[in-house]
């Protein structure tokens, strides 16, 4: 695959400059599938820290909540929130959600980042990140569906939470967020971990660990 076009709405970002260098395959994400790899592209200049919450989220209710759950958290001074360099972060994290569109795959899978990347600098921020062509959220996975009966398969738990509750969707999108931002060492807070199940549980378990108090609080908020 290659990124031929990749737009940003004005209302997230402006675009100063873009330069294409050569990428290595990317494989990544929470209960993900590797898929493709193509051309990583520069952006330099790049307004992202608007929390403005983008348009999929009114038209999906259950993406809709976790989303407002997420910010929340984001916004909020915990550590958390410091883990992905605070507010800003929100910035970012719409930039993820404005790229998710829903698919249906196999019923093991969360989330699935693939295609090319797009490197982008914050200039304002100084904040460092990358985003995918493609962002597949599972309509048949543990974020919208559990077991619901003996003769149905079993959907993976996210983390230690239960699949289609607010901590495992939570959890799910901050695991995604955590392989976009690069840490202050320069590196990304989660290794890619696309081809490593035992690697993304470990990554999941990072966040959660980080986040525990946050992610169980959603667990006593009224639905």
């Amino acid at each position: 695959m290659r990124l031929h076009e990749f737009l940003f709405g004005t209302a997230l970002m402006s675009i100063a400059l873009v330069t294409t260098i050569a990428a290595a395959p990317s494989l990544l994400c929470d209960n993900c599938r590797p898929d493709f790899a193509g051309d990583v592209r520069s952006v330099v200049g790049a307004r992202t820290s608007e929390p403005l919450a983008p348009p999929l989220i009114s038209r999906d209710k259950v993406l809709g909540s976790a989303y407002y759950d997420t910010v929340s958290i984001l916004r909020s001074n915990n550590p958390c929130s410091d883990f992905f360099g605070g507010p800003p972060s929100i910035g970012i994290f719409n930039a993820l959600v404005s790229k998710i569109r829903k698919d249906t795959l196999s019923g093991d899978v969360g989330m699935r980042m693939s295609g090319a990347t797009m490197h982008i600098h914050d200039e304002r921020t100084k904040k460092n990140y990358r985003l995918f062509e493609k962002v597949s959220l599972n309509s048949r996975g543990p974020f919208y569906r559990r077991k619901a009966g003996l003769w149905e398969a079993t959907v993976p738990r996210i983390g230690t939470f239960q699949p289609n509750t607010r901590e495992a969707r939570v959890l799910l999108l901050l695991h995604e967020l955590g392989h976009l931002v690069k840490g202050s060492d320069g590196q990304w807070l989660l290794p890619d971990d696309g081809n490593d199940d035992g690697l993304s549980r470990a990554n999941s378990q990072k966040i959660e660990d980080v986040c525990n108090e946050q992610l169980h609080s959603l667990g006593r908020l009224a639905p």
